[in-house]
């Protein structure tokens, strides 16, 4: 009963590039098939930064208060719930379009074109570096992100800008693309890839947990006979990764915060925020937002590869 249902699920899904269809099936060409792989990887990820949006923006505000390490009024209930009331409970939103481009590039770029890198570096280096290693995994998550998170950088900045507070004069910014405009007027491009240091390191060290994590968990458990492919291995798969990636990720993301909301440039490099916030701050100061940013990393992680694996089941094409 168990092999009809798999023979069948088989069937709806398009083979990897490079293997033989299951049982006829339809095989998209090369170019199709990184698509849709590219499609499903964004729209996994814009869902899931919408639903998220609100532990984002806590998180950052959070990230930017230089209050001594401990401070009750940093705790993440307290800066929503003075959100809430200074600023209206849409202000939890704030950002959200930048976010979604970002989302499409950054994240469509990362996640999408993972499994290109992985194969193309398996066949530069054969033998060097195993397909279910580790290291390969880690290698190609890596690349990615680079290149994602280079090209990415002014939707980073901007949805970083529009999401922090302005206790002044409210928000300078009437949208998101007043917001690039806004930023291009203070220096041109080197404004708008203000960061791109501290982005690209954010990038790599949460990607490269993140999804080599995920991709690993996915591989021992099927080859340990704990779980099958399907919905609960996505699921326990993705929780275990967003908790990774979230210890890795947070004091790298501390720093690209502060770096790329800094329009006094008070720090002169990525070296001298970590410098400021060492001697002022303590090494503390490096995981503020923490449990926010578990608590939004992870779900986002969980929601994001869900919907993504769900998707490509959709378009016909194998699981991760």
């Amino acid at each position: 009963m168990s092999t009809s249902k798999e023979a069948e699920a088989a069937e709806k899904l398009v083979a990897r590039e490079g293997e033989p269809p299951a049982n006829g099936a339809k095989r998209y060409n090369a170019v199709t098939h990184n698509a849709l792989i590219f499609a499903a990887a964004a729209l996994g990820n814009m869902f899931a930064s919408a639903v998220t949006n609100p532990l984002d923006i806590i998180k950052v505000r959070q990230q930017l208060r230089t209050q001594a390490p401990g401070g009750k009024a940093n705790a993440f209930w307290t800066v929503g719930l003075q959100m809430a009331r200074t600023e209206g409970a849409l202000s939890l939103m704030n950002g959200l379009t930048a976010s979604m481009l970002r989302e499409l590039t950054y994240s469509g770029i990362r996640m999408g074109t993972y499994e290109y890198f992985k194969d193309s570096i398996h066949a530069l280096a054969p033998g060097a570096l195993p397909t279910d290693g580790l290291g390969l995994k880690i290698l190609a998550a890596s690349v990615a992100a680079t290149l994602g998170s280079a090209i990415a950088n002014p939707t980073d900045l901007v949805k970083v800008r529009m999401q922090a507070h302005y206790p002044a004069g409210g928000a300078p910014y009437r949208s998101a693309r007043h917001a690039f405009a806004s930023v291009w007027r203070e220096g041109g491009l080197r404004a708008l890839y203000r960061g791109t240091d501290a982005t690209t390191l954010r990038g790599v060290v949460l990607s490269a947990s993140q999804i080599s994590a995920y991709d690993q968990l996915k591989q021992a458990l099927k080859a340990r006979g704990v779980m099958r492919e399907g919905l609960p291995l996505h699921f326990a798969a993705s929780m275990f990764a967003g908790f990774i990636c979230s210890v890795t990720s947070n004091p790298v993301d501390v720093v690209k915060v502060r770096v790329m909301n800094d329009k006094e440039r008070r720090y002169k490099s990525v070296l001298d925020c970590v410098r400021v916030m060492l001697r002022q701050e303590g090494p503390l100061a490096f995981y503020k937002g923490f449990g926010m940013c578990w608590a939004r990393l992870g779900a986002h992680t969980v929601l994001s590869f869900v919907v993504f694996e769900q998707l490509r089941a959709v378009f016909g094409i194998a699981p991760m």
